[in-house]
């Protein structure tokens, strides 16, 4: 069994950044299979939960920030394609709150691994062994902060590992490589070389360490992500936007032809004073003859479509008005 041990950065920094994505899927089937167990410390646990949310605004803010950046740049310098980079970059800036909201959705994957984890208290052992630490200025103690913090974690996890089989492995994994690392980061400090010895490892990101457990099993995750489907542009969404209600009008004219047809509604000469469901003016409907020929001639598939097309047809256009903010079930044409 493999024992892994999150300091709390990393579980920030798994929940914000999409590159990170392919780490939660790895870890969440290690733990599904397992093959590994998530240890979580209750003082990791309460950092988390105090810091996810600032952690996400920030990163939605320095998105948004950093795209006002290049934008602003592009307008005052570019000259060659100035137009069509502009428009990309708008595209961009209406997909910003999707990209970013995504953040939230990655938090909650996080939520359920930390749930899922085995929870331990910090022991007083630990706590005496943390002050210790800060009296002989070992790390993390070694540079001018206060890390009682980290220094408590560290020996939990220390306290953890002597409990555990000798067949068994347990992992640390930060990215403070500045209370922890040695100055190749990838290693410990050396005040920490009775702790990491035998079946305890560190490591300084959490691939390195899912590699360690399986060379290959990143890899596939990875080849999984590189397939997946990327949040659609804003001119994509507006293009499929346009020709769901161009059908769906037409098909709306349909039953206006039909009704006509069948004397339920009465064509009256233009300026007539008759309004209502009952009537239409000859020159609005001759528009609408117009309009119904070219709707026709643009699109391949425009019905007649049976119930269960007809809803969905409806159904996609009221799902992309909603994501441009109206209201469900707007489907006026």
């Amino acid at each position: 069994m493999f024992y892994i041990f999150l300091d709390t950065c990393v579980f920030l920094d798994i929940s914000t950044k999409k590159q990170e994505l392919p780490l939660v899927s790895a870890l969440e089937e290690l733990v599904r299979t397992k093959v590994a167990k998530l240890v979580v410390i209750d003082l990791v646990a309460q950092e988390y939960e105090r810091n996810k949310e600032e952690v996400a605004n920030k990163t939605a803010k320095r998105l948004s920030q950093e795209f006002k950046q290049v934008k602003a740049v592009v307008s005052e310098f570019a000259k060659k394609n100035k137009a069509q980079t502009i428009e990309v970059l708008n595209d961009i800036n209406a997909r910003l709150p999707l990209l970013t909201d995504a953040n939230y959705a990655t938090i909650n994957r996080v939520e359920r691994l930390i749930e899922s984890a085995e929870k331990i208290s910090i022991s007083e052992r630990s706590k005496i062994a943390a002050i210790q630490r800060g009296l002989d200025k070992k790390a993390p103690f070694h540079i001018s902060k206060n890390s009682v913090a980290d220094a408590v974690i560290i020996e939990q996890f220390y306290e953890f590992s002597l409990g555990v089989n000798t067949a068994d492995s347990c992992f640390f994994i930060t990215h403070n490589h500045n209370d922890f690392s040695a100055k190749d980061h990838r290693k410990p400090h050396t005040d920490f070389e009775n702790i990491f010895n035998g079946n305890t490892c560190y490591f300084n990101n959490l691939a390195s360490a899912i590699n360690q457990i399986d060379n290959n099993y990143l890899a596939e995750i990875e080849f999984e992500y590189d397939f997946t489907e990327e949040t659609r542009g804003l001119r994509e969404i507006l293009d499929v936007l346009d020709e769901l209600v161009d059908k769906i009008w037409y098909n709306r004219h349909q039953n206006l032809i039909w009704k006509i047809n069948e004397g339920e509604i009465e064509i009256v000469p233009k300026g007539t004073k008759h309004y209502g469901n009952h009537f239409i003016h000859e020159d609005i409907l001759e528009g609408a003859i117009k309009s119904a020929k070219q709707v026709k001639e643009t699109y391949e598939d425009v019905g007649p479509w049976n119930d269960f097309e007809w809803g969905m047809i409806n159904g996609k256009l009221s799902a992309l008005r909603w994501v441009l903010g109206d209201e469900w079930d707007m489907l006026d044409t």
